[in-house]
C-alpha cells in the first residue's frame, strides 16, 4: 500500500447526480443526444481537489539479473480490469504480461487505480482521467527516485498503459515529460472518427455497480458504473475467432467498476510535442472501441501529429484482436512487439 498526496484541477460534475437505476438511464440518453438539444453538459467549471490516499502496488523483479532489472515498467491498467490485467492467474503462460516482462529481465510497477481494486475508493462523480494522471504522475516520481522497488534503483522508468490507463499516462507525459525515459500505450487510438463515444456508452450499457451486485461493489458509491453481463464484455472488448469464450468468462469474473467521471473523460487527443523520447502505440486491428471495429486506415494520424517529436514513434496493430489486447489468443505477439520495442531502443 502507497500512500501518496494528490492537489490538481479537474472539471467538476455538473449534472444532477442519478439516484437509481431509472435516474441513470434518463442521464444517458440526455448525454447521447445532439449536442445543444438537452442543456449544460454534465462537466462544468474547473475545480480544485486534493486529497491523501493509498494505492495498492506490486513489484515485480526477475530473478535472473543482467541489468535489464533497472528498467522498471510503471503500468496503469483501464476501465474494468484491476492490476490483474498485468498479471492474469488465468491461463499465464498465455496472457501474463508481468511476467512476459520478467522472462525478457524488466521490472514491473503495477498498481489499482484510484478507486479500483485494492486502492482507497473517492467519490465516482470526482474520479477522473485528471484524477488518475496525478496518481500516476506521483507514483512515476517515486519510482524513478527508487522508493517502493525494494533493492532496484531503476535508471530508466518506461510507463505504460491499457485503454482509459493510456490516455490518462498519455495526458501524464504530455504534461511532465521528465517523469518517464518512454512510453507504451496499448488500446488507444486518437482518431476521431474512430472513437464513437456515444456508440460506446449505448454499447456498454451501464449500470449502477452497487446494484448489480452489493456483495462485491458495495462500497462503491452511487457514481460507480459497470457493464451488466459478459456479453457486454465481448460487444467492446473482444473479436471472435481470436479469443476463446472461457478467457472472457475469466475477465468478465474480474472487471472493476469505473466511475461516472472517468466514463466522461475516457479519451483525450492533446498534442505530446514535449516528449522526444522512444513511444510506442499498439492496439488491436479490429478493436472497437478506439477504431469503431478496424483500425487500418485511421490509426496512423493524428497520433503522428500527437507525437511528432518522438525519438521514434512506433505504431503497431495485432493482427484478428479486438481492444482487449492481452487477452486474445494472441497476446503474445503483443507482449512481443512491446518488449522487442523496449530492447531495440536501449531499454
Amino acid at each position: 500500500m502507497v500512500p501518496i498526496s494528490i492537489d490538481y484541477e479537474a472539471a467538476e460534475f455538473n449534472g444532477t447526480q442519478w439516484k437509481n437505476g431509472y435516474d441513470l438511464e434518463d442521464f444517458l440518453t440526455s448525454l447521447t443526444t445532439r449536442p445543444g438539444t438537452t442543456g449544460p453538459p454534465p462537466l462544468g467549471n474547473k475545480k480544485r481537489f486534493k486529497g491523501s490516499y493509498e494505492i495498492a502496488a506490486s513489484f515485480c523483479v526477475p530473478k535472473k539479473k543482467n541489468g535489464k532489472e533497472k528498467t522498471v515498467i510503471v503500468a496503469t491498467h483501464g476501465i474494468g480490469p484491476a492490476r490483474t490485467h498485468w498479471n492474469s492467474p488465468f491461463r499465464p503462460q498465455d496472457f501474463n504480461f508481468v511476467q512476459h516482462a520478467m522472462d525478457k529481465g524488466y521490472s514491473v510497477f503495477f498498481y489499482d487505480r484510484l478507486g479500483c481494486g485494492a486502492s482507497t475508493k473517492i467519490d465516482g462523480f470526482e474520479a477522473q482521467l485528471e484524477t488518475a494522471k496525478a496518481v500516476l504522475q506521483a507514483l512515476a516520481k517515486m519510482v524513478k527516485e527508487g522508493k517502493y522497488t525494494g533493492s532496484i534503483k531503476a535508471n530508466k522508468v518506461v510507463v505504460m498503459g491499457f485503454s482509459f490507463g493510456s490516455y490518462t499516462t498519455h495526458a501524464a507525459i504530455a504534461d511532465k515529460p521528465e517523469i518517464a525515459d518512454a512510453v507504451v500505450l496499448t488500446g488507444i487510438g486518437f482518431n476521431s472518427s474512430g472513437l464513437n463515444l456515444n456508440g460506446l456508452v449505448r454499447s456498454f450499457i451501464p449500470r449502477i455497480a452497487n446494484v448489480e451486485n452489493p456483495a462485491l461493489y458495495g462500497n462503491r458509491n452511487i457514481g460507480y458504473l459497470t457493464w451488466p453481463d459478459v456479453y457486454g464484455l465481448i460487444h467492446n472488448y473482444f473479436k471472435a475467432p481470436a479469443y476463446d469464450f472461457e478467457t472472457a468468462l475469466f475477465t468478465e469474473s474480474a472487471k472493476e467498476p469505473f466511475s461516472a467521471g472517468e466514463l466522461l473523460t475516457f479519451a483525450n487527443t492533446i498534442s505530446a510535442e514535449k516528449w522526444d523520447k522512444p513511444a510506442l502505440h499498439i492496439t488491436g486491428e479490429k478493436d472497437y472501441i478506439v477504431c469503431d471495429g478496424y483500425c487500418p486506415g485511421i490509426y496512423d494520424e493524428p497520433a503522428k501529429t500527437l507525437y511528432k517529436n518522438a525519438k521514434p514513434l512506433q505504431q503497431s496493430i495485432t493482427k484478428g484482436a479486438s481492444h482487449h489486447l492481452n487477452f486474445h489468443n494472441n497476446a503474445k505477439d503483443t507482449f512481443n512487439v512491446i518488449t522487442d520495442f523496449l530492447s531495440k531502443n536501449g531499454f
